[in-house]
């Protein structure tokens, strides 16, 4: 009788000690109702732009490809923000020149159904400019948003139409895209 009690103990002692030993740990393995929300990390992707600079003698707006790195899913709003933010900032090509100032700001911008409203800070206005420059300086941002699938660009300056200041703009608004001034291939 002895010998068997003790191999009921050992049998006991055998089943409940692993039992005992196991950790409590609550995030492993969790059951698929319970698992936890993880945030997804941004996919991020190089894309090329294309940007519209007059050449130094002021006779044709020619291209400049700039690449930047983007979330993959990045909508029309947030795209034309960094393509905007890239003409500002000028071109490195020494047969270029940038005529939208670096110091203009963007005070808002508006997109409508294939239209956008764009609203520079007064800096954007160059009194020095030609009538060439000025016409050239408009068409640089427009023909560079209409790269992006825009069909209409509607500039201001502190709120007013952009001829306001231009009075050699003789264009209604909303701008199309001028290819006129780009040299034929």
């Amino acid at each position: 009788m002895k010998k068997y009690i003790a191999l009921v103990m050992l049998l006991v002692l055998i089943i409940t000690l692993p039992m005992g030993c196991k950790k409590d740990d609550p995030q492993s393995n969790p059951t698929p109702g319970q698992q936890q929300p993880q945030e997804q990390i941004p996919e991020f992707v190089e894309k090329e732009i294309l940007l519209f600079y007059p050449d130094i003698d002021n006779n044709f707006l020619l291209h400049e490809f700039r690449k930047v790195t983007v979330e993959e899913d990045t909508g029309l709003e947030e795209m034309v923000k960094i393509v905007m933010e890239q003409l500002l900032k000028g071109t490195a090509n020494d047969m270029l020149k940038a005529l939208v100032p670096e110091d203009a700001e963007i005070l808002s911008y508006e997109l409508d159904d294939g239209t956008i409203t764009i609203d520079f800070s007064e800096e954007f206005i160059v009194s020095s400019y030609s009538s060439r420059e000025e016409l050239l300086q408009i068409f640089s941002v427009v023909n560079t948003l209409t790269e992006l699938g825009l069909e209409e660009v509607n500039l201001l300056v502190e709120g007013d139409p952009v001829m306001d200041y231009y009075s050699s703009i003789k264009i209604d608004m909303p701008f199309e895209r001028n290819d006129e001034l780009i040299p034929s291939k």
